[in-house]
């Protein structure tokens, strides 16, 4: 078996089929989160700053945040996925834009504990949120780096990165193979990375047990996967 890579999974949009973030900015914020998120979208700003103006506009407790964030959930091909990545040693993480508050609510509610999530943290001081960028990088501008934390989290092996949204646009060229929805497909497709498009995870473990040599059938991985992350690692 050869197990030697990383994966690095987004959460809202990706095991999520809603972003709970924006979510809750379009509900709870003030209308002022409008602007922010322009600016983000235009390229004036990067996601950490839009992040940092857009919570501090929120003035609701955390624990009714909490509360609403309780209408969303996980995928449910993702419970699933977790157990195949654990029952064959298959390094990973959560590596989000998003607030460690909301995925660690989420994914207890679906039952599932210890992943590794590198993630913002979210307070709430003076009637107001603050966020803190707990894996951020100097010469980044996002929220999370997941470039470099994807580094620091997979000790420099190969990753396969999971995602669905511009936070996931940098870290998908660096990475040696992608898994895609939404926009990250079409930044895939027009920048040559290699990459599948899926709606299920059970369609990433299909192609992951196929790499690794657990299903023994005559249908090859998704094309590029093998030799992007076998015989090309660290592309």
């Amino acid at each position: 078996m050869n197990n030697k890579f990383f994966l690095s999974i987004d959460f809202d949009g990706t095991v999520t089929d809603t972003d709970v973030t924006d979510a809750i900015i379009k509900q709870f914020a003030k209308p002022e989160w409008e602007h922010a998120e322009k600016l983000w979208e235009e390229g004036t700003i990067g996601s950490r700053e839009c992040l940092a103006t857009q919570m501090s506009l929120i003035e609701t407790p955390m624990e009714d945040l909490l509360a609403y964030a309780k209408k969303f959930s996980v995928h449910e091909s993702f419970l699933p996925f977790i157990k195949f990545l654990r029952e064959f040693d298959i390094p990973h993480a959560i590596i989000s834009d998003g607030f460690n508050v909301f995925i660690k609510r989420l994914l207890t509610d679906a039952g599932i504990e210890g992943i590794p999530i590198y993630a913002n943290g979210l307070t709430y001081e003076k009637g107001a949120l603050k966020a803190l960028f707990l894996y951020t990088d100097a010469k980044c501008s996002s929220a999370t780096c997941k470039c470099k934390t994807a580094e620091r989290a997979g000790g420099n092996l190969p990753v396969i990165h999971i995602g669905d949204g511009g936070s996931d646009f940098c870290l998908a060229e660096k990475a040696a193979y992608v898994f895609s929805k939404g926009k990250l497909t079409s930044h895939c497709r027009g920048n040559t990375i290699p990459y599948s498009s899926f709606d299920s995870f059970s369609h990433v473990e299909k192609n992951l047990r196929l790499l690794i040599g657990q299903t023994a059938v005559s249908e090859q991985p998704t094309k590029n996967i093998s030799e992007s992350v076998l015989w090309n690692p660290g592309r």
